[in-house]
């Protein structure tokens, strides 16, 4: 079903209309040499990390069902990807300090989960929302390690590896892994493993060999 016939046709096309504006304005940006600039930069996200123990939550489907949500709450900090969606408390747990996006959404995703920090990953910043800009904890993830990242794994980053490489640099104590199956099961965002421009074999790997060397990360 297109989305034209799923919520009404004006809303949808007002949002291309928004992307497009966004994506003229940072345009416009880099063209006068322009920069985005955020309130934290890398030091203070590490500061925010230090010592603490971390979830971060997938969107794999996978998820849904299990019994993790009170293990995924029980940690200093909670970091969920994209628009953060909780199908069901028990499995996600309802804990949300941090959204890491590399799309853009609305702002009443911030109030409803009550997370106070927002880390856009993807060095595409031309769609980026101007509330997102203003927003008190918002981090800009550096291009630069953007691309170390790219070269390690050879296609485009998820959201979700972008902050396992982030909190691995991090002085935090423990990260815990959960919903992320490489695209075994359909994400929560709908895309399909033969749709997506990501390589899930190659992140796997990744992960795998981080889990192995780092004793503070485990996958679950």
């Amino acid at each position: 079903m297109a989305p034209s016939q799923r919520e009404g046709l004006f809303p949808w096309i007002r949002r291309k209309l928004e992307k497009k504006a966004r994506r003229l304005a940072g345009r416009g940006r880099r063209l006068l040499g322009l920069s985005h600039t955020a309130p934290l930069g890398e030091p203070d996200v590490f500061e925010l990390l230090r010592d603490r123990s971390v979830a971060l939550v997938g969107n794999a489907q996978s998820l849904t069902g299990t019994d993790r949500g009170a293990v995924i709450d029980a940690h200093d900090l909670v970091i969920r990807c994209n628009a953060a969606p909780i199908p069901d408390v028990r499995s996600h747990g309802a804990k949300t300090d941090i959204i890491a996006t590399s799309i853009g959404f609305d702002a009443g995703v911030m109030d409803a989960r009550r997370a106070r920090y927002l880390f856009w990953m993807s060095p595409q910043r031309d769609d980026l929302p101007g509330w997102m800009l203003r927003w008190p904890g918002f981090f800009l993830f550096p291009e630069e390690s953007h691309r170390v990242l790219l070269a390690a794994i050879g296609r485009r980053p998820t959201t979700g590896l972008m902050v396992i490489a982030l909190l691995s640099r991090s002085p935090c104590r423990k990260v815990s892994l959960h919903g992320f199956d490489f695209f075994r099961s359909q994400s929560l965002s709908g895309v399909l493993r033969k749709a997506t421009p990501h390589d899930p074999a190659a992140e796997e790997r990744f992960v795998s060999d981080l889990v192995r060397a780092d004793p503070r990360f485990s996958l679950n």
